[in-house]
């Protein structure tokens, strides 16, 4: 009967010769990249090292130490791997459209009453477009307005940049606009009110971290566009964090926003509604340069 001692003693042999075994046919090669770094190519291989084998590394040099057969394989994929990075050329376009629509109608002139009466009723001053129709006989007048005004505006930003396949690339432009603010400082007069500025910075621009595989590019994209608000101290902002594939050479919109708002108000005989609606694309081309 072998006793738990011996037993142990005979497993850790076994280990030891196993090990003694894989030292003996295992190589070391100190491999140089060419166009990509330690860093980028050993998460790549480490899922096809053999149990008992090592990879490692800095700047542009891997190490391996395994079997001749993995090294052969290893090898392989290292080829594949460590091929020269595509120059690529990123367009994005964050596009902003408003249109507006508004609608009038108002109602003026004098209404005879009797012989000696009338009532006068008075439209907005100083309106004049749209249809107008007029009428009516002796001390009567009437005429009614009727207008409709469509606007359109388009505010686009465009921005380009160059970068090399699996690399981080950002661009960003922008403005500081100053925020007037106010104080109360104690003096030795009494309380004054003191007057300064604070500058607020309002961004556009986008970070993409990009991945091609054939004609397909992978896109980790963060675009944002910043304006200052109709009012001190405000801003409008839009903002987001994806990731897409797309082919390359091809736009695509990765995002966008829709809002809508309608304000309607009267006034003497007169009424006015107006509409909005705010259309906001995010759009994205991946192009590669050639060499």
């Amino acid at each position: 009967m072998v006793s738990n001692r011996s037993g142990w003693l005979i497993g850790s042999l076994a280990v030891l010769a196993t090990a003694a075994a894989f030292a003996q046919q295992s190589v070391l090669e100190v491999i140089t990249l060419k166009y990509r770094t330690a860093d980028q190519v050993i998460p790549l291989l480490e899922p096809f090292v053999d149990r008992d084998g090592s990879v490692s590394g800095m700047q542009n040099q891997v190490i391996i130490r395994t079997s001749p057969a993995n090294l052969a394989e290893l090898r392989r994929i290292l080829d594949q791997v460590d091929a020269r990075p595509r120059q690529l050329l990123i367009t994005v376009r964050q596009d902003v459209d408003l249109e507006t629509a508004r609608r009038e109608a108002g109602l003026s002139g004098r209404v005879a009453i009797g012989t000696s009466g009338s009532v006068t009723v008075r439209g907005q001053p100083g309106r004049n477009e749209g249809l107008t129709v007029q009428g009516g006989s002796g001390g009567t007048q009437l005429r009614g307005r009727i207008s409709a005004r469509e606007l359109t505006a388009v505010d686009a930003n465009t921005q380009r940049v160059q970068v090399l396949e699996g690399n981080v690339a950002f661009i960003r432009i922008g403005q500081s606009v100053p925020v007037p603010s106010q104080q109360v400082v104690q003096t030795p007069y009494g309380p004054q009110i003191v007057q300064s500025a604070q500058y607020r910075d309002f961004n556009t621009g986008f970070q993409v971290l990009p991945r091609v595989s054939g004609d397909t590019v992978t896109l980790e994209i963060n675009p944002q566009r910043e304006r200052a608000g109709q009012y001190p101290g405000t801003g409008n902002i839009q903002g987001m964090s994806t990731v897409v594939s797309a082919p390359l050479g091809e736009w695509m919109e990765i995002g966008g926003a829709i809002e809508t708002g309608s304000v309607q108000s009267s006034a003497n005989f007169g009424q006015r509604y107006q509409t909005g609606t705010e259309r906001r694309s995010v759009l994205i081309m991946v192009q590669e340069v050639v060499r």
